[in-house]
């Protein structure tokens, strides 16, 4: 119940985060996407269950707050948190440089499915979409990859210990 409300209190304050810090660090009008960058690291430090979880709370929050139709980032982040957390059982969970990697591939891939949602029915340039939002906002969230990993395995690792179980994935 305690880690319910801690990362209930963290993915609250990252959409705090996100609407009010971070259109002042934008780079060319871009901004990272941490939600997505939390949901890769929950998902792969406690695995797919617990990520698909996660990532469907994150994805809802996002819904409500912005997004354009209920359920859309709630899937997507579904599906992210449950993708991540498949493959990495027996991953080394203070190696930072996979979820680096991880973070890079999933936001590339989450940024064009939003591309292909949000201009279903329009016609647009997919070059100049992917230009001045896919590849910018995937580097830019890939940069706040290691920091937020970081930060979420100690809270991890910390609810971990605070419970007396180390968790077998």
């Amino acid at each position: 119940m305690f880690r319910i409300l801690i990362f209930a209190l963290i993915v609250l304050i990252n959409f705090v985060l996100q609407a009010t810090f971070f259109p002042h660090i934008a780079i060319m009008a871009v901004t990272p996407d941490t939600a997505m960058v939390l949901i890769v690291s929950y998902a792969i430090l406690r695995g797919e269950i617990e990520g698909a979880i996660f990532g469907f709370c994150a994805g809802l929050v996002q819904d409500i707050l912005g997004g354009v139709v209920i359920g859309f980032f709630a899937l997507l982040g579904f599906l992210t948190g449950y993708l991540c957390g498949k493959p990495f059982r027996d991953f080394f969970k203070d190696n930072f440089f996979l979820p680096f990697l991880v973070v890079v591939v999933v936001a590339f891939v989450y940024q064009f499915v939003v591309y292909v949602a949000t201009t279903m029915f329009v016609h647009a340039d997919f070059w100049f979409y992917f230009r001045t939002i896919i590849f910018p906002k995937t580097i830019y969230t890939a940069s706040f990859s290691v920091p937020i990993y970081v930060f979420v395995h100690f809270v991890n690792k910390r609810l971990e210990k605070s419970e007396g179980v180390k968790r077998e994935i």
